[in-house]
Parts: structure tokens; C-alpha cells; sequence
């Protein structure tokens, strides 16, 4: 019995050591009602080949993803290491300059190394977070300059 009361007290407690462990990786962004919005998500996974899905989670009180959840398209853009170190201040109210949307609505953040065309295609209930699947639709590797290499380096 002591085995399983500390586990489950353990279990409880992961959320703060991930949170405090957490890099942020890629952005999660989309035009909706005529303003950008986007949500900061710390990891995806790919999750099919066909057809192409992705997976992110996304706190569950998460204002942003309750609006963005609606949008016809969803980018995904994969922050190069530099654009990391600034991530952790994205807000619903302090959005990256870099951030515009592509000609399908979609939100992609100048400079990052990949970006995903995506559209939701299901959502599950993960206790304090929702795991949303995305299908991809495109994909796009992004330019490093050499001007910023010296740097990313540094910032990895």
C-alpha cells in the first residue's frame, strides 16, 4: 500500500518538474475572425503516414486553442533554436513580429526550420491538457542564414 499511495502522491506532481523542464518547440498558429492567434506548444509527434497526422498537447484552459480549434487551417512552425530562447513569452496578447498568415490562413513564424499546413482532424481529453491530431497538408523546410549558423549553435 505505501508503494501505491507514493506513487499516485508522485504522479500528482509531475506536471510542476515537466513544466519547469519544458523548452518551448514549435508554434501553433492561424488567422481566425481577422486576427492572428497562436498557442506555444513544447512537442508533437508524428503519429500516421497515412493519412499524414501529427500530434500536440495543449493545456486544457488554454484560451487561445478554444478559438483556434475553429480555424479552417492550422500552421505549425518549428522553431529554429534562436527563435526557442524568445518562445517563452508568446502570449494570446504578445504575438511574435514574425508571425503572419500564409495565403490559406494558415500562421507561420518567419525563420523557422519546418512548417506545417495542417487542419484538426480529431481531439481527446487528456485530463489537464487536450492531445489534438492534426492532418498535414503541406510541409515546408525553412532558409537559415549564414549570418544567423554561428548562432544557433550557441542557442542549441
Amino acid at each position: 500500500m505505501t508503494t501505491a499511495l507514493t506513487a499516485a502522491a508522485a504522479a500528482t506532481n509531475t506536471g510542476n518538474v515537466a513544466d519547469q523542464a519544458r523548452l518551448p518547440l514549435a508554434v501553433l498558429a492561424a488567422e481566425v475572425n481577422g486576427r492572428m492567434m497562436c498557442v506555444v506548444i513544447d512537442s508533437f509527434f508524428d503519429e500516421s503516414l497515412a493519412p499524414g497526422l501529427v500530434s500536440v498537447s495543449i493545456p486544457a484552459d488554454d484560451r487561445a486553442w478554444q478559438e483556434l480549434r475553429s480555424a479552417p487551417v492550422l500552421g505549425i512552425s518549428v522553431l529554429n533554436p534562436l527563435q526557442t530562447l524568445a518562445a517563452g513569452r508568446f502570449t494570446r496578447d504578445h504575438l511574435p513580429t514574425s508571425l503572419h498568415p500564409d495565403h490559406s490562413g494558415a500562421g507561420v513564424v518567419d525563420g523557422a526550420s519546418v512548417h506545417l499546413t495542417t487542419r484538426l482532424y480529431q481531439e481527446f481529453d487528456a485530463g489537464s491538457h487536450t492531445v489534438a491530431l492534426l492532418h498535414v497538408s503541406q510541409r515546408t523546410t525553412g532558409v537559415i542564414t549564414d549570418a544567423e549558423r554561428p548562432y544557433l549553435y550557441l542557442a542549441a
